[in-house]
């Protein structure tokens, strides 16, 4: 009987360590496909950007961290939806690339204090953008194509009436001036 009780402590002791093993197994998986977006991001970085004086994160901490990422000068037609998660960004500058759109989960960047979309082919916005209300300077000047609709141009301005300095083609929207 004593022999049969030891072999059954030593069963849970090993049953016990194949749990955590399975549960630290988990976590780290867990943590790769949370993370994923980040090496996705990092691969967009190096595939994309063609200017020596290009800004942007280069290690995982810098993405996690990033405050400004300055893109412009790069041909760039697109920008990947990942770039959406820098949660602590607030200066993002794309300004004199080839954007035709934007990803629609723009509206992450809740921290984005200046956006600089400035001379590129964007046609519209998504309607997301809408949900940024903190942003304190916007250009999108000299988007020759760019159409807002009614619900936008309420939000151009009420950012222009919170203070926000707004950069636009006057002669295509009537922000009230």
């Amino acid at each position: 009987m004593n022999e049969l009780a030891k072999i059954n402590q030593n069963s849970k002791l090993t049953l016990n360590k194949t749990k955590n093993l399975l549960n630290i197994t988990n976590n780290i998986l867990n943590k790769k496909q949370n993370n994923e977006w980040i090496y996705v991001l990092q691969k967009w970085f190096l595939k994309n950007i063609i200017q020596q004086k290009t800004i942007y994160p280069k290690t995982e901490n810098e993405i996690l961290e990033v405050k400004k990422i300055s893109l412009r000068w790069n041909r760039l037609k697109t920008v990947p939806k990942e770039l959406c998660n820098l949660t602590q960004l607030e200066i993002l500058e794309l300004n004199n690339n080839a954007l035709e759109v934007l990803p629609d989960e723009i509206c992450n960047l809740k921290n984005l204090k200046q956006l600089n979309l400035n001379i590129n082919s964007l046609k519209s916005l998504p309607n997301e953008i809408t949900k940024l209300k903190d942003l304190k300077s916007l250009n999108i000047k000299n988007n020759k194509y760019l159409e807002l609709d009614r619900e936008q141009i309420s939000w151009l301005i009420k950012l222009k009436e919170n203070g926000c300095n707004i950069v636009y083609d006057k002669y295509k929207f009537n922000l009230g001036e």
